[in-house]
């Protein structure tokens, strides 16, 4: 009866909001302005980061090296950043991470107009860069918790959803642009659109952001905070069900940053892919509404096939115009798994301990990220690209199989 009492005004106010309410919240225009132009640099950066190293190399293990060096931070420092960011000073955080990760972007800048870059630069960058964003995301999480109410969540993750495409139509567009003019100047973008986003985040005025947690932190009470996000984790069926299929299937995905540069022939071509990408990702926004009612493991298991099923298409078919219909599929099936995922996530942690988990289930899911990279650039030495896409939908469907058998999942689910 107490838990009907509950959750009838909960539900009664969700109908009631609307995306009107929530832009009304000035704190979160000024987070979301900020999420938007660093969503934008980040997008440009990806693709110049890549392209630089094949352009400067030619070597799928050294564009490997790149990718994985932007995932390893996570991994070590993601713990630790969890932890860090529940205990206060989120507002200072980000915008410390804005600063020195402008900072090293206007560095690679300056290497580039110097002639002086080579490749282990592009790879310290991407640990330099990835080390502040290991902090930031967290610190984000919490700042979307507090600034806007539960009856309006659902409402911002919309909204994040829709910068995402957003800003992923609108990045290969200007990354194909400002490759074509000069490697260099995609890097200058990525420093400009981080100082834009210090400035959004620096109006925000929003006290529980600088408020720090009481107590000191020694190594006691960040064992005791580490233990509790992944506890936090674990008692929650559905994620504790779906744990080792993540990992599995965040191991299976990957290499495709490293594959869709190989798989190309110039810039432009993967300026287009990654706008094709991003067209099926709105597709999968709208597509996801058709399965509100539905358990989440529909959703799920339906995007990840539509992901796995074009990536055998790539396998076998050459023809570019076709290759995009695929990834643009892919984007689609990727959105309805996302959504799903994240939706769970963000409903099923308590918002005290939002920071921490997040990092923990980053580690848990990208710790195997990595040695899957490494691996992949090793094979592409001796396979093509297209028998990796072929061999990456294949364990994929295993994978699927294997949940979809999987009692307690359908359970959770």
């Amino acid at each position: 009866m107490e838990e009907t009492a509950v959750k009838e005004p909960a539900e009664d106010s969700l109908k009631k909001s609307s995306m009107k309410d929530l832009l009304q919240i000035r704190n979160y225009r000024y987070l979301l302005f900020g999420q938007a132009i660093a969503m934008l640099g980040d997008g440009v950066y990806t693709l110049a980061l890549v392209w630089s190293m094949k352009e400067l190399t030619g070597s799928s293990v050294h564009m490997a090296y790149v990718l994985a060096a932007g995932v390893i931070p996570t991994i070590i420092l993601g713990i630790f950043a969890g932890v860090i960011v529940d205990r206060g000073n989120q507002k200072n955080i980000m915008l410390a991470a804005d600063i020195f990760r402008s900072l090293a972007l206007f560095g690679l800048f300056t290497l580039f107009v110097l002639d002086l870059l080579a490749p282990w630069m592009l790879i310290v960058s991407a640990f330099i860069v990835s080390s502040f964003s290991a902090f930031f995301t967290p610190a984000r999480a919490v700042a979307i918790r507090s600034i806007v109410p539960d009856e309006l969540m659902i409402r911002a993750q919309s909204a994040s959803s829709t910068v995402q495409v957003v800003t992923g139509l609108a990045a290969p567009v200007i990354a194909g642009i400002l490759l074509a003019i000069g490697l260099r100047f995609a890097f200058l973008f990525n420093a400009i659109m981080f100082l834009l986003s210090f400035v959004f985040i620096r109006l925000i005025n929003q006290p529980e952001l600088l408020a720090k947690k009481p107590g000191k932190l020694n190594r006691s009470v960040f064992m005791t905070d580490l233990k509790e996000g992944f506890h936090t984790i674990i008692r929650a069926p559905i994620l504790r069900a779906m744990i080792i299929y993540l990992v599995l299937i965040n191991f299976m995905f990957a290499p495709v940053e490293l594959l869709l540069p190989a798989y190309v022939n110039n810039p432009s071509q993967l300026a287009i892919i990654e706008v094709a990408f991003f067209i099926g990702i709105l597709t999968g926004s709208i597509a996801i509404n058709f399965f509100a009612d539905r358990p989440k493991i529909y959703p799920i298991v339906i995007g990840l096939l539509m992901i796995l099923l074009p990536f055998a298409g790539l396998g076998v078919i050459t023809n570019f115009i076709i290759s995009c219909l695929f990834i643009g599929l892919a984007g689609a099936g990727s959105t309805l798994v996302n959504i799903t995922l994240s939706t769970l996530f963000m409903v099923k942690i308590p918002r005290e301990v939002i920071g921490r988990s997040q990092s923990t289930m980053r580690v848990l899911l990208e710790g195997v990220n990595p040695a899957s990279l490494l691996l992949a650039g090793i094979l592409m030495t001796f396979i093509s690209v297209q028998q990796m896409f072929l061999a990456i939908a294949a364990f994929g469907i295993i994978i699927v199989l294997l949940m979809v058998a999987n009692p307690l999942v359908r359970k959770a689910a």
